[in-house]
């Protein structure tokens, strides 16, 4: 019996186990027991097959090398290549391709931890399948490893399993069902080189080609921004990158001071009152937010060949738009990927995350549809929705899901890691060795 089973070793599923190092947690986490489950061969996740670059500035993967529970248990990979290399984009936004290659050194990092300790595993190649409750409190995981059937209990489990692009609005599914399925690509696929291979086939030899991109999120500005920079011998004319949204999307800005200076109008409630920061978790950032300055006018550059079109919600208007491009990519963000959960009669459970709402609550307890939060089931990862509050800041006026690597690894990290030992330390109330209190990080992201 594990004390807890993570399921997902991405950055997401490592935030936990690298916030628990940061506190000095995580060899009495690791003594509990803890089994982690990867369906890649590797630990590290898949991010590094986006062709994109990073919303997060270099330097912030790396801070939690310099904390005082990693700096000497982690000397090693803060001298590696990767780690090198990402020193170098510090103040900038390292390629996504970088990232992932130094989220897979780090994962290496945490694998070694694992097989070191005698009370923990890591199961990588294997395929969670089903959770199912127990009558005594625990949960039990259905699984696959080199082709057999493989059970694990443990008494917590984390739902790491990374996104997944979201459903469009109904109206706009049904838009594009009638439509050539040949000149679509969803933004997810559309970020990958394969994607961009494909975008370049598609575009190539046309006089005047045409993109409609469906949603306002990051996702759409990346896409932009990509479709720009990679085909840069595709000859995209004033507005050929249509992006269709419901409203124009809030942009970061570092301080009050620096949003004002480009006359950009924002609320009181727009800004973090622990950071001072402009749109902090809501803002578009990165290259996204660098290609809507050149669209509106505040960089010296202007850019024409991208438009931002707020009339999504103009079936009519959709339907035009789509039957005049060569490229229709939907981007409508990411929910969280799922399994099968099951109760203590056998029933299926339906999440609130399979009909599209947010997948957890305010202590990542993960949510059913009813609005009924699993004691102790938690998520954490691209997709689940998780509001900040407390001491994680964040501007009053966000409504959306926190989505942050540098979140995972801490303040999320914290909030699931102090769910976590509050049903373990329930069901073991009479061992003498306790986790201790999760500590309060400073806000750097």
């Amino acid at each position: 019996m594990f004390a807890t089973l993570i399921l997902g070793a991405g950055p997401g599923g490592t935030g936990p186990l690298i916030h628990a190092a940061q506190a000095g947690l995580l060899d009495a986490w690791l003594a509990r027991g803890i089994a982690i489950v990867e369906r890649n061969k590797h630990f590290g996740g898949t991010i590094g097959r986006y062709v994109v670059n990073s919303d997060s500035l270099g330097g912030v993967y790396l801070e939690c090398l310099a904390s005082s529970g990693l700096r000497d248990r982690a000397a090693a990979l803060a001298r590696e290549y990767n780690t090198n290399e990402i020193r170098r984009h510090a103040s900038g936004f390292p390629p996504l391709p970088l990232v992932g290659a130094w989220f897979d050194s780090l994962g290496g990092l945490l694998e070694h931890w694992i097989a070191t300790s005698e009370t923990s595993v890591a199961l990588t190649e294997t395929e969670a399948r089903s959770l199912r409750l127990r009558r005594n409190g625990t949960v039990e995981l259905a699984a696959i490893r080199e082709g057999q059937p493989l059970t694990l209990r443990a008494r917590t489990a984390i739902l790491a399993l990374g996104g997944q692009p979201q459903t469009p609005p109904a109206q706009i599914v049904r838009i594009i069902a009638r439509t050539d399925p040949s000149r679509v690509i969803q933004s997810d696929a559309l970020l990958t080189a394969e994607g961009m291979s494909r975008a370049h086939a598609m575009l190539s030899g046309r006089k005047s080609p045409r993109v409609v991109i469906l949603g306002g999120s990051h996702s759409a500005y990346s896409a932009a921004w990509l479709l720009l920079s990679m085909l840069s011998r595709i000859p995209f004319n004033e507005a050929a990158i249509s992006i269709l949204c419901r409203k124009e999307p809030r942009i970061y800005y570092p301080s009050r001071a620096e949003a004002d200076a480009e006359a950009y109008a924002f609320a009181e409630e727009d800004v973090c009152p622990r950071t001072g920061r402009v749109n902090r978790m809501a803002g578009l950032r990165g290259d996204g937010r660098e290609l809507w300055r050149a669209m509106n006018g505040r960089k010296h550059a202007a850019e024409k060949r991208v438009v931002s079109v707020p009339r999504l919600s103009d079936t009519s208007f959709v339907a035009s738009e789509i039957g005049k491009a060569d490229l229709v990519i939907p981007a409508f963000g990411y929910v969280a990927r799922t399994l099968p959960i099951f109760g203590l009669d056998g029933e299926r459970f339906t999440l609130r995350a399979e009909q599209g709402g947010v997948a957890v609550d305010d202590q990542a307890r993960l949510v059913l549809a009813d609005g009924t939060a699993l004691p102790n089931i938690f998520g954490i990862g691209l997709g689940h929705g998780f509001h900040p509050s407390g001491v994680m800041g964040g501007e009053p006026s966000f409504r959306g899901q926190a989505n942050s690597l540098w979140l995972y690894q801490n303040h999320i990290g914290a909030r699931v890691l102090a769910s976590v030992q509050t049903c373990i330390e329930k069901d073991a109330a009479r061992a003498n060795v306790r986790f201790g209190a999760a500590q309060e990080l400073p806000i750097t992201s």
